[in-house]
């Protein structure tokens, strides 16, 4: 019986004690001044181009290209949040041509308003790797907020002729990093 009267002094206690709490004034104002700088990377672009496929009907075409629809810059998020960016491009050749890489930016009227251009040097017995790194800042990275399409092209340079059986490859990856602010 005494067992049972101290459980219930017990309980009413810790029944008591756990209505009493501290607290203290809340600042929700503090939400307003919140501000994120989330930053995303992901794959922009990648291709292969081996040197057969620069021959079509047994002609050699010393020009290839790709479109890509990059409508994803075009959003609210991005166009009011993006205040910078970073595009880097990786670029193989083992095919004993040299060759013009350009990235041309197009708007809705498929009108160029920016390109980028690297140069890259003949294999010669070594896989030739060229690296770029673009960076748009406040000052530019309206452009991106402008560009619908992204032209990838590739043109050759004279050298050793390219057959159907000719071997080497040119590939092109990409990536976009893009730092953001939100208020």
């Amino acid at each position: 019986m005494r067992n049972g009267f101290c459980n219930r002094v017990i309980l009413v206690i810790v029944l008591v004690l756990c209505t009493f709490s501290c607290s203290s004034d809340l600042d929700f104002n503090q939400a307003e001044d919140f501000t994120a700088q989330p930053v995303f990377t992901t794959n922009l672009s990648y291709f292969e181009v081996k040197a057969p496929d620069f021959i079509i009907d047994g002609t050699e075409q010393p020009f290839f290209s790709y479109v890509a629809n990059v409508d994803f810059l075009n959003t609210s998020f991005v166009e009011e949040d993006l205040v910078r960016t970073e595009l880097y491009f990786r670029i193989k050749n083992t095919i004993a041509r040299a060759y013009d890489y350009n990235v041309n930016f197009l708007d809705d009227n498929n009108t160029p308003i920016y390109t980028i251009t690297m140069n890259v040097p003949a294999y010669g017995g070594k896989e030739v790797l060229v690296e770029k790194t673009e960076t748009f800042t406040a000052a530019n990275v309206d452009i991106l907020k402008r560009t619908t399409k992204m032209v990838f092209s590739i043109a050759m340079f004279p050298g050793p002729p390219l057959t159907a059986n000719s071997p080497g490859r040119v590939e092109l990856s990409s990536s976009i990093t893009a730092y953001f602010d939100v208020k």
